[in-house]
């Protein structure tokens, strides 16, 4: 067996994983508004709210037609976190924390008419009007990605410092504007939908929140390309013992 076909075939099935995180990502959004506008739902306040946005014509057997489509895309996102494995243990771990939260974010539903099926578990906050677990593993999740990208991004990055200073530099500021953009954006969003719940900017501050954590990936696919391309000039293997299959040795 050619092991240098394998290490290729490794490598690129990660990067293909890290392009499709990236692309649903892009396509939640989308795919929300497209599916509300076929059954004629009009666009939500915010993408949560599809969870329980009515077929108005009462023409489907599901009464609730956009939300297989919302919590099958975060299904398919948190999967693909839990198995996408860090460059490091522990940026593993933030990553299949991320995913579990995801995941939960579709099981927990969103409150309507501030009531929620889930209100038992934060009686003790006093809260239960303003907050929901939907909302809580929400903010979870694009918390620990951030924590991947501020604190994490170095595991590779630090390849590039000696030998294209300007591209590391470069990078640093990309990933930390990445991942102050997208706390900042559903900072907004909550702050919005707790003090303006019928506001008009909801929607926009998640999608700008959500499109960030999708620039996030396709940013390290450019990045793993240019780490690539220094370990093959220099001969040496990326890492070892840290991912893509001890990163299969090399890019």
């Amino acid at each position: 067996m050619d092991l240098n076909h394998v290490d290729e075939a490794i490598v690129e099935s990660y990067r293909q994983l890290r392009t499709r995180i990236g692309f649903l990502a892009i396509a939640f959004p989308l795919v929300l508004l497209a599916a509300g506008r076929y059954w004629g739902i009009n666009i939500q306040q915010t993408m949560s709210n599809y969870y329980f946005a009515e077929d108005p014509d009462a023409g489907m057997l599901d009464r609730y037609p956009v939300r297989l489509w919302f919590c099958g895309i975060l299904f398919v996102v948190g999967f693909f976190l839990h198995k996408y494995h860090g460059f490091s243990k522990n940026e593993d771990r933030w990553l299949s924390v991320a995913g579990m939260f995801a995941g939960l974010v579709a099981i927990f539903p969103m409150s309507l008419n501030e009531k929620n099926d889930y209100d038992f578990l934060l009686a003790w906050t006093g809260l239960t009007k303003h907050i929901s677990m939907h909302g809580i593993c929400a903010a979870l999740a694009f918390i620990c990605i951030a924590i991947v990208i501020v604190v994490y991004a170095d595991s590779t990055l630090a390849e590039l410092r000696g030998e294209h200073p300007a591209t590391y530099k470069l990078l640093k500021l990309v990933y930390a504007c990445i991942a102050a953009f997208m706390v900042v954006s559903i900072g907004i969003s909550i702050y919005l939908n707790i003090r303006y719940p019928q506001g008009d900017y909801i929607l926009s501050a998640e999608w700008c929140g959500i499109w960030s954590f999708a620039a996030y990936w396709f940013v390290k696919n450019w990045e793993l390309s240019q780490v690539g391309k220094v370990l093959k000039k220099r001969n040496a293997p990326l890492l070892r013992a840290r991912s893509e299959a001890d990163l299969a040795d090399k890019l």
